[in-house]
């Protein structure tokens, strides 16, 4: 896998104002003069370490404030040029009038910005020039420099091998599973059956021989001259796709925003315009989704995004499996086991918190790419590129993370295969802390409906189910409810999904199915507490090594060492 490796490292462009990477200072002449000129540059402020420098400047929350800093020396200027603290400013006062909104599809326009002028810097300022006061070797920073190293990485040419090998193998259809590469299946050959008895596990790539009519052919200009004025969710801020479009093709931003949308009324449109590949649609959600029951987690989204955006490493919400056509564009993907950690990623026992590095552009100069690279060496790890037709698929609770190598739009939708029903009630029952995107009136309506049209069985689980659905309704009668989402938070663990989940699914044609994965679901539960207790055993006998190691000693530990 040589030809996947890159060489990130050999990428440093030059910064507009001058401003070099840390390690720069101890190459340079930075003597006693260009010392003397920044403390006269910074005055007082020279005193203070850069962390400390870059926290107070981050404090400021007026625009003219960061800006009549930044007139006060190149050294400041510099420090305020950068975009992080501009879109910080932006994206923080497009949230706090979004909450204040009184109409949903009202403009807003924080600090009157009503154009994307090329960068956030310019677009709050409303302003078309930028000085670009050069620093002339007096500012040696990572902190500046590395966001901008990474938003000048020109992706494509980056991974052009891996495009050359995917590409070659995706043309002549060579298998590549049994190696570290991905299989790639043809659609019209391929039957739910297969699908759920032999591929449910693992990742693979739908094709059609009628490829050019078998997925809408949008870009972002076609997408724009139908919905040019029509606002879609990017992030944390909500634009028209006018205004996105701009932003898309010029910005600085070292991850750039990635258009992730599925409430729009383009969704609604565009939805009509596809079909789910068909061993997709044996669908265990579409029980939330279902006549009076309409309380499903948003699961189908449109994707745009400009070349460096993507999502860093992630497992998909509530346990569901994934399935991602590119229409336009190409992605980079590297996917991981659910028991593989991806490289330089660190969770919590429980994966509630994932910590990893700022986007995606990060992730690969600093080296932890080509350490998946090696992963998948030993296959433990895949890696693959998706072209304009392709339709990957993504199997629940595998790690993955995504890179738009170009400017790119997909579609993808989230579901629950057959063969993971045990594994999805597990996830509910014992990690509901986590269950995310159900809508709390929705969720609730729901239940309402559910109660007053079916009975409970006569088993003694379904018995309990309904006396947990029955006090959440009651719970809730005299509480105005709002309809965000009810999920990723401690406060909303006794949520009685798992048991709507599980009614659901008696009630419906998946209800032959549910004996056997309840069974399994409980099996599954004594094996995780086996797996805690052997790994609580591990842990109190290190301790305890450590503890004799440690009493060995009367005059104090030392690991042994010769002390003269």
């Amino acid at each position: 896998m040589n030809g996947y490796r890159v060489n990130a490292q050999t990428f440093a462009p030059s910064h507009p104002l001058g401003v070099k990477p840390s390690g720069n200072a101890l190459l340079g002449k930075s003597g006693a003069v260009e010392k003397r000129k920044r403390s006269e540059l910074l005055g007082s402020l020279s005193c203070l370490d850069e962390e400390v420098l870059i926290y107070i400047i981050s404090l400021l929350e007026s625009p003219l404030d960061l800006l009549h800093l930044g007139h006060a020396s190149r050294i400041l200027y510099a420090y305020t040029y950068s975009e992080e603290l501009w879109r910080k400013l932006y994206v923080d006062k497009f949230i706090v009038l979004e909450e204040s909104l009184e109409k949903p599809n009202a403009g807003i326009y924080p600090f009157g910005c009503k154009k994307w002028r090329g960068s956030w810097r310019k677009t709050v300022l409303r302003s078309d020039e930028e000085a670009l006061i050069h620093v002339h070797d007096l500012v040696f920073s990572d902190h500046l420099y590395r966001p901008y190293q990474c938003s000048q990485i020109d992706f494509e040419h980056l991974f052009r091998k891996v495009i050359q090998a995917e590409q070659v193998t995706r043309d002549k259809n060579i298998d590549q599973s049994s190696g570290h590469g991905i299989e790639r299946i043809n659609e019209e050959h391929f039957v739910l059956s297969d699908f759920e008895k032999y591929h449910v596990d693992k990742p693979f790539i739908l094709q059609s021989k009628n490829a050019r009519g078998r997925w809408p052919n949008w870009t972002l200009k076609s997408l724009l001259n139908q919905f040019g004025s029509t606002k879609f969710r990017q992030e944390a801020v909500k634009w028209s796709l006018s205004f996105y479009a701009d932003y898309f093709r010029k910005n600085c931003d070292e991850s750039p925003l990635y258009l992730f949308d599925c409430n729009s009324e383009a969704i609604r449109q565009i939805q009509k315009e596809y079909e789910a590949p068909k061993v997709f649609q044996n669908d265990l959600f579409k029980v939330f989704q279902n006549n009076d029951i309409q309380c499903r987690p948003d699961h189908r989204w449109l994707i745009a995004g400009p070349r460096g955006s993507g999502s860093t490493f992630h497992k998909d919400p509530n346990y569901t499996s994934a399935w991602n056509t590119v229409l336009s564009g190409k992605k980079l993907w590297v996917m991981l086991p659910p028991n593989v950690r991806p490289p330089g990623v660190s969770t919590d026992e429980e994966e509630e918190e994932v910590t990893s590095p700022v986007g995606v552009a990060e992730w690969v100069l600093s080296g932890f790419y080509n350490d998946a690279v090696r992963l998948a060496e030993d296959r433990k790890c895949i890696i693959t590129v998706t072209f304009p037709g392709d339709c990957i698929y993504v199997p629940s609770g595998w790690w993955h993370t995504v890179i738009n190598l170009t400017d790119s739009v997909a579609i993808t939708e989230n579901f629950v295969p057959s063969p993971v029903l045990s594994k999805a009630l597990h996830f509910f029952s014992f990690k509901r802390s986590q269950i995310s995107g159900f809508h709390l009136k929705d969720t609730l309506l729901a239940i309402e409906h559910f109660l007053c049209s079916h009975e409970r069985a006569a088993d003694e689980d379904s018995v309990l189910n309904f006396e947990k659905l029955e006090n959440f309704k009651a719970a809730c009668a005299d509480i105005d409810l709002d309809n965000g989402d009810c999920g990723l938070s401690d406060g909303n663990s006794e949520l009685p999904i798992y048991e709507f989940f599980v009614e659901l699914l008696r009630a419906s044609k998946f209800g032959v199915s549910l004996p056997r994965a309840l069974k399994e679901c409980s099996n599954l539960s004594l094996q995780a507490a086996k797996e805690k207790q052997v790994a609580a055993v591990q842990a109190l006998k290190a301790s305890e090594i450590w503890n004799n190691l440690a009493s060995d000693s009367s005059s104090g530990f030392s690991f042994g060492f010769a002390l003269e």
